[in-house]
């Protein structure tokens, strides 16, 4: 038998080769992943844990005049408190009768609190005590609350 002689391996077998430990490569490299995710289970949507929240209340037109109102009627819980301390507070029982009559679901409810909170805590970062604009801004609110309360009783009804 005759020995062969040593040829060297030609570039494109050389590149053929590369190319094959590559795709090997991404292979393997395929399966370790898959198979990770395949010990992980299915990918399908997790169990709820709680209960899916109520169905919302759909917007009423006037969400946003009582949104106002729900902030004005904060701003004017936070003055009365520091311009007329001798007055109960009746802006919180009103605040509070707006939720009763028109967010009872929570995330309106939320919504509405939210917006309260807004208004006093807005004005508490603003003023300290009691001041002849802090009266005036008393004055406008109120002005302003009647007024919505006015459009919405006009457009919308209710008592």
């Amino acid at each position: 038998m005759r020995a062969r002689a040593y040829h060297p391996p030609s570039k494109t077998f050389r590149f053929a080769r590369r190319q094959s430990r590559l795709v090997l490569a991404l292979v393997l490299a395929n399966f370790a992943i898959s198979s990770v995710f395949l010990a992980a289970g299915p990918l399908a949507a997790p169990a709820p844990s709680q209960p899916p929240p109520p169905p919302q209340a759909p917007p009423q037109p006037y969400d946003g005049q009582l949104l106002r109102l729900s902030e004005i009627l904060g701003a004017l819980s936070y003055l009365t408190s520091i311009c007329d301390t001798t007055q109960k507070d009746p802006f919180r029982a009103q605040m509070q009768a707006l939720l009763d009559a028109e967010a009872n679901v929570s995330p309106r409810r939320e919504e509405f609190a939210g917006a309260y909170n807004r208004g006093y805590r807005g004005l508490a970062s603003t003023y300290a005590r009691c001041t002849d604009n802090a009266r005036a801004l008393i004055r406008r609110f109120r002005d302003e609350g009647v007024s919505i309360t006015r459009q919405v009783r006009n457009l919308y009804g209710g008592g």
